[in-house]
């Protein structure tokens, strides 16, 4: 027995030194590890973590304020609620009424309500990857109403959050586009007998929530295959939620938690008597439905986009998919999508076909715009009404000012957003030469002030005449202004505006219009003669406006391809081209590649040098000096190559310090609904509703108020750059990030962008406009090569980007990860300094998109130079650094041109607060470092330790065994 128990004792001693040994080497190997690889990210941790990564010494001792940049706010607690008041104040202007049939809403107070739905519960306050937000701690939908007099069912609401609905509960889709877009709404035959009897107590209403959202890398997929619906129209189990609500409930109210363009036929076929749109409400948006719901604010927000009976109506849904260039062995080179659509993109297409029928076009095909289209762009009503009277069109020299009287005939006080749209001719030569022209197009609105009943305001918009133009790529290769009848009308949506202008040319119902116009609404300008000089020249810099994009365009490669055209809307109709497998011409395969764009003509500029007679120079120095001075080139010859392309390499959410122009760090951070994202860590602040919220304001003065706070909030976080806003287009309803962006409209999204950028900026934000361009569409947005006609690129695609430059002066562009044609968009000249720079006079920071991972090696560093763009977002100090002898005199002189524009930012930016002439900026060791190196030494010591003791008792044991030998002998 006494043998058994040293057995199994030795037995057990030879694991638990096994274990040791591997817990020492498990340790050793992590230290050894996080030692090699974390100095490597080391700005990115920092930023993660919140810790500084250099500091500002006050070595000159200034008496005079360096704080350029400063707070509106006294207190933390005055900060917070600011934000926190405003984001509902956003909610409440961005609410888009419906549905209200019989006045169903504002609803009565005191009311007994019934919340249905498992969003209900899971509202959506934001959307997944750089827009999301943390709904942890946020007020529900339940505390709104509550707080809006109505006492909620309680047994429903605990059977979503913790009974048997709690297993239906969904979260947003996965940040990198994993999730499955899973409805997940509880079936009806869940809901137990308690749940069902609690409906009479609470009887007065059925609120029933209605939840869809999006994610970063993943387009909303257009069929299900578990359910074969698709996730943008109702499933089974809501239309059985619907059903249910209908049965035991007198009146029943939807709420759209949605931030997409949903088919919304089923507030139709079902007994909804109202229905509102609230988007995704951020942090405390969702305070402002009560107050809608209650009549204590009138909803005042409108559609950004078409909502269609069907989404798949839209003509750019035939070009959504995974499609492949099936020759093409270049790395993240064998994807592509045509926007064969053209310009026809939302209302463009929808209200153009409808004018082609009722002014009897050829081959515009049996379309009927009124069993197509729900609800028109533009759309939303109100608790009141209101007229419009005293339409005048007046013409300046630059300009054409419309102004109208607004009156409330209703009850109740309200505001009216008055939209102002413009028609240009269809002409012969716009035929000949494939230019399209929209039957109606934004060119102006405004939102009118609170007005109480009976109260009248007078609203005038300005339009320049610059809004007449089009792009003309293959008459005359530029901007032209047509020969003909421009129309323009007020109206209260999009549809409304064509039929003002169809009554005006003399159409009525008879003719095949849904409904007469109001042809007092409209006004004219005649244009006698072709203009192609006018605007052939940018009025901002004087260069030449010539094509940019014809390499984008896939008839370049293919004569055959067709676009769509109101010509021939029934021959033109897209299909996926190619079949959805492309073969490259060996032209397109060879843009596709990384190429070689060296200048043998190059001389290598001046660095590491300070100039004799001026002396040394720091950043502070420069402050408040124009982009062009040349003491620029006296500072950039103080750098080092090793200082300019660090700086440059290194531009994920910071940008480093340097020491020897005494240079301050930067923090980057996410997302366009504010600095709230939960993708990269360090200080959060308010978290706002979502862009398209912010779009369906329609209200540019909130705008900027939402810039100038996101401006503080950037103050009180200690950050200086922002990505964002994020300005791509909701090309068609299936967009993975269409909750990040204002709308399918290019002026809309201009306009608000151009506002919200004056905002931020006027706090020293670095904002960080994107995805510049094409990115509308998430499915293959890495390497895919996007194709494009130039009409259509430049007047939807980049206008809200050049109407931010041009009216904001934007701080920054952040490149996309796709290709423009067969470039990727970093490295297309055309995009990057031909339009961005040349013709539209920007002189801020372009960024990429995230570079952090060798899956961006196409993003070559030095095309990227060669076209414009100036820091990578990487966070990774390994990844894009060159071979020594590639630091040629091209690349050296591209890098001096990055580092000019990332310096001229950073020294106008808030990161300069504090920083005076003389002072000092040095790199320090972030906190976290400390940690690892106390981690290091005392983790090391327990490795040790754990090698050591088992050691020592195999050596004892040894000796033990070799005494007993020489004992027994």
């Amino acid at each position: 027995m006494e043998g058994l128990k040293k057995i199994l004792l030795g037995f057990l001693k030879g694991i638990g030194r096994t274990i040791s040994y591997l817990l020492a080497i498990v340790i050793i190997g992590v230290l050894v590890a996080a030692n090699l690889v974390t100095p490597r990210y080391q700005a990115l941790i920092s930023n993660f973590l919140g810790h500084t990564s250099s500091q500002i010494e006050d070595t000159a001792k200034n008496s005079e304020s360096t704080d350029y940049f400063t707070s509106d706010f006294s207190s933390e607690e005055e900060w917070k609620k600011a934000g926190q008041d405003l984001a509902q104040e956003v909610e409440e202007e961005g609410i888009v009424l419906l549905r209200n049939q019989s006045k169903a809403l504002p609803l009565a107070q005191n009311l007994k309500v019934t919340l249905l739905g498992q969003n209900s519960v899971d509202f959506v306050y934001g959307g997944g990857g750089s827009g999301s937000v943390s709904s942890e701690g946020l007020p529900t939908l339940k505390d709104s109403m509550m707080a809006a007099g109505y006492e909620v069912n309680e047994t429903v609401w605990d059977f979503y959050a913790t009974g048997q609905g709690k297993d239906y509960r969904k979260t947003a889709p996965d940040v990198f586009g994993k999730g499955e877009f899973a409805v997940n709404e509880v079936p009806v035959n869940v809901y137990t007998d308690e749940v069902i009897d609690s409906f009479k107590n609470y009887d007065d209403v059925a609120v029933v929530v209605i939840g869809r959202t999006g994610g970063e890398s993943a387009d909303i997929p257009t069929t299900n295959l578990s359910t074969g619906s698709h996730y943008l129209e109702l499933d089974s189990n809501e239309k059985a939620l619907l059903e249910m609500a209908n049965e035991h409930f007198e009146k029943v109210v939807v709420i759209l938690n949605t931030t997409n363009t949903m088919e919304l036929d089923f507030l139709e076929t079902y007994e909804i008597d109202a229905a509102i749109w609230v988007g995704a409400v951020g942090q405390t948006g969702i305070n402002a439905i009560g107050k809608v719901l209650n009549g204590d604010v009138n909803p005042s927000g409108h559609l950004t986009d078409t909502y269609a009976y069907d989404v798949f109506s839209a003509p750019a849904v035939a070009n959504l998919g995974d499609y492949s260039i099936t020759n093409s062995k270049v790395d993240k080179a064998n994807k592509y999508l045509v926007y064969s659509e053209g310009i026809y993109v939302g209302y463009r297409y929808y209200e153009t076909r409808y004018e082609d029928v009722v002014l009897g076009r050829e081959n515009s095909g049996n379309y009927n715009y009124t069993s197509t289209v729900q609800y028109p762009f533009g759309y939303g009503l109100s608790y009141t009404d209101f007229e419009y009277s005293n339409y005048i069109q007046h013409e300046t020299a630059d300009a054409f000012e419309i102004s109208v009287t607004v009156k409330n005939t209703g009850s109740v006080s309200g505001k009216e957003v008055v939209q102002l749209y413009k028609q240009s001719p269809y002409t012969e030569y716009d035929q000949k030469n494939g230019i399209e022209k929209s039957a109606v197009e934004l060119v102006g609105f405004a939102k009118t002030a609170e007005l109480d009943a009976g109260q009248s305001e007078t609203v005038t918009i300005t339009v320049p005449k610059e809004e007449l133009k089009t792009y003309d790529s293959k008459g005359v290769g530029t901007y032209i202004v047509d020969a003909g009848t421009y129309y323009f009308t007020v109206a209260k949506d999009s549809h409304e505006a064509v039929n003002n202008i169809l009554t005006a040319k003399g159409k009525s119902t008879a003719n095949g219009m849904d409904e007469n116009g109001n042809a007092d609404m409209v006004s004219r300008h005649e244009v006698a003669d072709l203009d192609t000089k006018t605007y052939s020249v940018s009025l901002v810099t004087g260069e030449n406006i010539v094509n940019q994009f014809t390499d984008a365009d896939i008839k370049t490669y293919d004569d055959a391809a067709i676009y769509l055209s109101r010509s021939n809307w029934e021959g033109t109709w897209p299909k996926v081209y190619s079949e959805g497998e492309m073969e490259a011409t060996k032209e397109l395969l060879a843009l596709l590649a990384i190429k070689n764009l060296e200048n043998e003509n190059a001389e290598m500029p001046i660095t590491g040098t300070e100039d004799e007679k001026i002396g040394h120079l720091d950043a502070i120095d420069m402050r408040g000096l124009d982009f062009d001075d040349p003491l620029w080139d006296t500072l950039l010859n103080q750098l080092t190559v090793e200082d300019m392309d660090e700086l440059v390499r290194n531009g994920g959410y910071a940008t480093i310090a340097i020491e020897q122009i005494n240079l301050p760090a930067t923090i980057f951070k996410d997302g366009p609904a504010g600095f709230s994202s939960t993708l990269v860590g360090g200080k959060s602040a308010t978290a706002y509703p979502v862009q398209v919220v912010m779009g369906a304001t329609w209200n540019t003065e909130l705008m900027e108020r939402v810039g100038v706070a996101i401006g503080n909030d950037s103050i009180h976080i200690g950050v200086t750059g922002w990505y964002a806003p994020g300005v791509n287009l909701h090309r068609l309803p299936f967009g993975g990030r269409n909750f990040e962006y204002f709308s399918e409209d290019s002026f809309l999204s201009a306009k608000l962008n151009a506002s919200e950028i004056k905002g931020v900026q006027s706090k020293g934000v670095i904002v960080t406009m994107k995805h510049y361009a094409l990115n509308d569409t998430e499915t293959n947005r890495i390497g895919g090569a996007m194709f494009a006609n130039e009409q259509s690129i430049r007047e939807l695609y980049l206008r809200p980007f050049e109407q931010g430059v041009r009216d904001a002066d934007a701080s920054g562009v952040m490149t996309a990860m796709n290709r423009i044609g067969g470039e990727w968009a970093g490295a297309h000249y055309g995009l990057m300094t031909g339009t961005l720079r040349n013709e539209w006079g920007f002189n801020g920071v372009a960024t990429t998109d995230q570079a952090s991972f060798a899956t961006f090696a196409y993003a070559d560093y030095r095309e990227g130079l060669a076209a414009g763009t100036n820091l990578w977002l990487n966070t990774d100090s390994t990844l894009w650094k060159l071979e020594d002898d590639e630091y040629n005199a091209t690349v050296v002189n591209q890098l001096r041109n990055a580092t000019r524009s990332i310096l001229y930012r950073i020294v106008n930016s808030n990161a300069m607060n504090g920083l005076g002439k003389g002072d000092t900026v040095s790199r320090v060791r972030p906190q976290w470092m400390y940690w690892l190196y106390i981690a290091t030494v005392i983790l090391g010591l327990i490795a040790i330790l754990l090698f050591i003791i088992p050691t020592r008792g195999i050596i004892k044991s040894m000796k033990r065994m070799r005494a007993n030998r020489l004992k027994n002998k």
